[in-house]
């Protein structure tokens, strides 16, 4: 009999793994996105998952969820988003960044945080370019690649 317990929890750390041999993180599927964080200035690593849900039933409504790892400890985080543009193509050109979450590192400097995103005006189907950027109270600044979200 094959058992299938802690499924997902199994991804994450494969994909955690495939972070750190240096394979690029690959889209999460065709509607949600998955970016490696990489320090512009300061210290630090992570993951970014972007996963649409149906649950506002022909618009936007996303589960995000942001990791960081190897950051200065107890560091105070401002998420931000932004970056696309009207170009659907993969390059985030835009540069209005607004601030959705707050993220605070440990004494070991770890933190993650998860946040829900909505947007009636985004029909399921639409989609759109956006990139994280996470900027640290020790003036660290992590950012995501360029990601492309298809609402469901």
């Amino acid at each position: 009999m094959i058992r299938t317990v802690g499924t997902r929890s199994g991804v994450a750390v494969l994909i955690a793994c495939a972070g750190m041999i240096g394979i690029p993180a690959a889209a999460a599927g065709p509607t949600g996105a998955q970016s490696e964080l990489t320090a512009v200035s300061g210290q630090g690593t992570g993951l970014v998952d972007i996963a649409p849900t149906s649950a506002a039933q022909g618009s936007l409504d996303a589960r995000v969820t942001v990791n960081v790892h190897d950051a200065a400890p107890n560091t105070t985080f401002a998420v931000t988003r932004g970056g696309g543009d009207a170009t659907i193509d993969g390059v985030c050109t835009g540069t209005v960044f607004g601030q959705v979450a707050t993220l605070n590192t440990s004494s070991g400097g770890g933190g993650a945080v998860e946040f829900e995103r909505t947007n009636p005006n985004s029909p399921s189907g639409s989609r759109f370019e956006v990139m994280l950027r996470l900027f640290g109270s020790d003036g660290t600044v992590l950012q995501s690649a360029c990601m492309v979200i298809t609402v469901k």
